[in-house]
């Protein structure tokens, strides 16, 4: 989670695979982003100081009951 040496994108590593990421300077919290490695869907925790945590997205079902 270092800062690129591109002005407009961060780098992050993918928490499943450390592939390393590039993620535009414009993406927001809670935006979903696609591991290039592994194909793994992630969803952006927060962005600090050009630092990118991502998080394994998590869907959760609803309960219908029965």
């Amino acid at each position: 989670m270092t800062n690129s040496t591109n002005p407009n994108t961060f780098k992050a590593k993918c928490p499943d695979c450390d592939a390393e990421l590039e993620i535009s300077s414009d993406t927001e919290v809670s935006e979903i982003v696609s591991c290039s490695g592994c194909g793994l869907e992630l969803e952006v925790k927060s962005i600090r100081d050009g630092c990118v945590d991502l998080q394994e997205l998590t869907i959760e079902g609803e309960d219908w009951g029965e």
